[in-house]
Order: structure tokens, then C-alpha cells, then sequence
């Protein structure tokens, strides 16, 4: 439960309004796709680092699975693309990435939800992924207890069929998850759901959100426009 459990410590950017923070992620991750500059992207992803100074336990484990991914990047390396172009790519999916969990991920789910609403993202939107936060973390446990169960009636048996077993039980969570769907539409409705869910966190923009969201367009602009300094790869 990454999103909720960084909202509350006590550092400088949690004070900083929801929407503001979303606006300045924006400007900086438009900054890390854009900018062909290496010391650029370097420049986002330390001072992205420094905001997460507290939580470099937690950041390194979220940016592995990303950098897990980059291996492609790398194998084409042996089949023409340039080392330059490999070193640019990781760095800048790792600049979008701390952005994104400097900015972002910190928020609470209602504060996310809101600051959504109050930019005039669509509400759909907003409640399918309020909704889809919740009910994964939901399925993502049903399975769990659904193969704990499986593997106490059955503890040492290795065989092929052991997989027809796995399939049979994912297959029975994902009927109930269709199941549950319906159950809980039926009952939203019933309790005067009308497609946008109420807006429960309070804004207040002040002069820091200002200054900060001006810094951040500022540094974005300095990025887009820096020039690319040869590295010799």
C-alpha cells in the first residue's frame, strides 16, 4: 500500500497542494522525454533521489522491475543500437519514474482521487481508478488465500498437474471477481452512486504552491533547452 503509507511524513513536498504537484510532475516529465541532454536527465533523477532520501529502501525495489524491463534496451545493443542510445533510454524511463514517485505516489488515495477531480479529469476516470485500487489489492488477497488453501490440502505434490490446479484456481478468482462486480455495482447504485464519488480532501492553494510550481516549469524549460554536451560512449 505504497500511495498511502508516504503521505504522512514530515518533509517539505507533502506540503505542497495535490494539484500542484501534479501540474509540476507534468511539466518535469514532458522535461525527461523531451531533453536529449544525459547531465539533464541526471540532474531530474537526483534531485528526484533527494526528495526520496528518506524511502531509498522502498525506491530502489519500485525501480527494479522498471529497469528489469530496460534489459531489452540493452540487448539491442548487440544488434546495432548505439551505446549512447541505451544509456539515454534507461535514464530517461528512470527520470519519468522518480518523477512519478517523488510527485505522485507519495499522495493518499483520496487526495490522488481529488486533485484529479478538481483538474477536470474526466470522473469516470477518476472512480475507475479509485475503484481499481481497491479491488485489486481485494483479488490480489482472495488469490493468495485461494492458493495457501490449495497448498495445505496438497503439500507435496510437485507434479505437472499441480498447474492445471493453478489455472483452475485463478480461473475461480477471476469468476468472482465478474460476480463481485456485479454485486457491488447493484449495491452502489442502491446507495445513489450517480458515476463521479464525492470529493473528500480539502485544497488549499498558497503562495508556496506558487513559487514551487513556478520553480518546476522554470527547471523543465532549463532542461527542454539545455544543450546536448558530447559523451563519448
Amino acid at each position: 500500500m505504497y500511495l498511502d503509507r508516504l503521505e504522512y511524513k514530515k518533509d517539505f513536498l507533502r506540503t505542497i497542494d495535490g494539484r500542484c504537484r501534479f501540474i509540476s510532475a507534468a511539466f518535469l516529465l514532458i522535461s525527461a522525454v523531451y531533453t536529449e541532454s544525459l547531465i539533464a536527465l541526471l540532474i531530474i533523477i537526483s534531485v528526484c533521489l533527494i526528495l526520496l532520501s528518506r524511502e531509498l529502501g522502498v525506491t530502489a525495489r519500485r525501480l527494479l522491475p522498471v529497469n528489469m524491463l530496460m534489459a531489452a534496451v540493452w540487448i539491442s545493443t548487440l544488434f546495432g543500437l548505439d551505446l549512447r542510445s541505451a544509456v539515454l533510454y534507461t535514464l530517461r524511463v528512470n527520470a519519468a519514474a522518480l518523477v512519478y514517485m517523488s510527485f505522485i505516489i507519495p499522495m493518499s488515495v483520496s487526495a490522488l482521487a481529488s486533485s484529479m477531480t478538481k483538474l477536470k479529469i474526466p470522473e469516470k476516470l477518476v472512480s475507475l481508478f479509485i475503484l481499481t485500487y481497491r479491488y485489486i489489492f481485494l483479488m490480489s488477497g482472495q488469490l493468495s488465500t485461494a492458493l495457501v488453501s490449495m497448498r495445505l490440502r496438497s503439500p507435496e505434490n510437485k507434479s505437472v498437474y499441480i498447474w492445471r490446479s493453478f489455472a483452475a484456481v485463478f480461473a475461480a478468482t477471476m469468476a468472482e471477481a465478474v460476480f463481485r462486480s456485479h454485486r457491488v455495482s447493484l449495491a452502489m447504485i442502491a446507495r445513489g452512486f450517480d458515476g463521479a464519488l464525492p470529493v473528500t480532501y480539502v485544497f488549499k492553494w498558497k503562495l508556496r504552491d506558487t513559487v514551487f510550481l513556478t520553480l518546476c516549469i522554470i527547471v523543465s524549460l532549463f532542461i527542454i533547452l539545455l544543450p546536448d554536451f558530447p559523451v563519448n560512449l
